[in-house]
């Protein structure tokens, strides 16, 4: 079975990215950096691969069904301002405790319309530093039984009202980040609403919320496709 994703607006982020875009930020400039904040503007391909599983819950007829991913990765370009494109993506296998499922995919971006998007430096005291978004529609699919019906569900993302993904981005020595046994920039969202999309058999779970915490590398030598390079944010 293969997952599709689609992304309407802009993502992954970046990062994800990714399709990124500032939100609420946009007052502040950005500049990602190689190493540290003194570092060199770092320009070039960039992979976010998250650390553990993707975790998420929906609702099904009263009762709340959990589920996981075995994780996702995204990769992309991006320059020292922020501005991004998601050039790859890939999803683990994913199930959930009432049985549906799915095999680690990677997800075809072909059909993708918009890739662009942006990393900003919007730094909250005792939190943050930066904020990753993913607009558009980036969705995944799953199948299974349900009261032995075989049954297909499309699953997008949304941020408040908005569709898509925000993340919370964190330097690698901010000792509030998601992470701490890591030394790398990282990326957080623990509100990610998942919302049952068309297409889907009116037996899929229903809304619900998932969270999930990731690291961004970029290349040391260009192209090499090897992700060593640490990253930094700032204004």
């Amino acid at each position: 079975m293969k997952a599709p994703l689609r992304l309407a607006a802009p993502l992954a982020a970046a990062s994800a990215t990714l399709a990124l875009t500032a939100t609420g930020a946009s007052a502040a400039t950005t500049t990602i950096h190689e190493e540290t904040a003194a570092g060199a503007p770092y320009s070039g391909n960039w992979q976010v691969s998250t650390v553990g599983t993707i975790d998420f819950s929906v609702n099904f007829l009263g009762s709340k069904v959990t589920g996981s991913c075995d994780g996702a990765k995204l990769q992309g370009t991006v320059v020292p301002t922020g501005a991004g494109e998601l050039t790859a993506a890939s999803i683990g296998a994913c199930r959930t405790s009432n049985g549906l499922s799915s095999p680690a995919t990677d997800l075809d971006l072909g059909d993708v319309a918009d890739k662009s998007g942006q990393v900003a430096y919007a730094p909250v005291e005792g939190g943050r530093d930066g904020v990753l978004s993913i607009n558009g529609d980036l969705r995944f699919k799953m199948e299974g039984k349900v009261l032995g019906i075989t049954i297909t569900c499309y699953y997008g993302f949304r941020t408040g009202n908005t569709d898509g993904l925000v993340i919370d981005v964190y330097n690698r020595d901010n000792p509030n980040r998601p992470l701490p046994g890591q030394d790398d920039a990282q990326g957080r969202s623990d509100n990610i609403t998942l919302v049952r999309e068309s297409g889907s058999s009116g037996l899929c779970p229903s809304n619900g919320t998932g969270t999930g915490a990731g690291i961004a590398r970029g290349e040391s030598t260009p192209g090499s496709g090897v992700f060593d390079r640490k990253l930094y944010l700032t204004a």
